[in-house]
């Protein structure tokens, strides 16, 4: 048997044990096996191989799990570089080794970065016929939510309307999930005071989690609350207290009880009875919040 081909073989009994060590947290051993078996994938494969990448991803994804992800970031770009540089580009590999980047870029506060490779893990994505539609939407949520945060806030809407379409044809424009993604996209159009295509969009989200939850849901309170908030940016009060209130008693007839979210409807109906003189009233509003989160 000839040095090289002795050298594939003890990778691939490396990377059997290496992923046995991860299985039961063993990482420091883990990493140390990792190591040896990049050493030996470099020697027995060629740079552009698909083992090469894969021994560098799985030793970033130790550190990674380990916590260390400013050790784990170097090799799962190389890996990255490896798998999108080879002759037969490898659309999965890409796929998942994208995301992965994605996410640690995101974690670390580097916005562009992990949009770029987002949008690359949804270039790849696109060509898999069996990658989840949940994936491919959580994926363009996430590009919106990162434009929302460091700009240009407009970017997000068009991320919003591919995952609406994805959710729409995946699941009909009646699911719940559906829903999730119009809340999302009428927050951006109420945040960027597009108020009336906000309403719309609300309007649509509410009626199919009305249709899907009893009245004491807390997505049919958030619904209402949001929606609130359009009508109180339009100066149409009295349909804005209507729905506040109709949110606050969803959060306290829900069977989990008034969240964080609950005082957040409180203070924003507070707010608009104080701008029509009711201080008294929304002075009670706020009390009865703190009273029942506290319950």
């Amino acid at each position: 048997m000839s040095r090289v081909k002795g050298d594939e073989k003890l990778w691939a009994i490396l990377n059997d044990k290496l992923d046995m060590l991860r299985g039961t947290e063993r990482l420091p051993e883990a990493i140390r096996v990792a190591e040896a078996a990049l050493d030996l994938a470099k020697r027995a494969f060629t740079a552009d191989h698909a083992n090469i990448a894969l021994s560098l991803e799985k030793l970033g994804q130790l550190h990674d799990q380990a916590g260390d992800r400013a050790a784990a970031r170097p090799y799962l770009l190389r890996a990255h570089a490896v798998l999108t540089n080879g002759e037969s580009p490898d659309r999965r590999a890409i796929y998942r080794s994208a995301r992965r980047l994605a996410f640690l870029a995101e974690n670390a506060g580097d916005a562009r970065e992990a949009i770029t490779y987002y949008e690359m893990a949804i270039e790849a994505g696109r060509d898999l016929p069996d990658v989840p539609y949940s994936e491919l939407g959580t994926i363009l949520n996430n590009i919106a939510l990162l434009y929302r945060k460091s700009g240009p806030r407009q970017a997000a809407e068009p991320y919003y309307l591919q995952a609406l379409d994805i959710y729409e044809k995946q699941l009909g424009p009646e699911h719940i999930d559906v829903a999730s993604v119009l809340n999302n996209l009428a927050v951006f159009y109420t945040n960027e005071r597009r108020f009336h295509e906000a309403e719309r969009t609300h309007l649509r989200a509410l009626a199919i989690r009305e249709n899907a939850y009893p009245a004491a849901h807390p997505d049919v309170a958030q619904s209402k609350c949001n929606l609130a908030v359009v009508y109180h940016s339009l100066g149409d009060y009295a349909r804005a207290s209507e729905l506040y209130r109709a949110s606050l008693q969803a959060w306290e007839e829900a069977a989990a009880g008034p969240t964080a979210d609950y005082e957040i409807v409180s203070s924003n109906y507070a707010d608009l009875l104080r701008s029509l003189g009711q201080a008294k009233q929304a002075h009670q509003i706020e009390e009865r919040a703190r009273k029942k989160r506290r319950s």
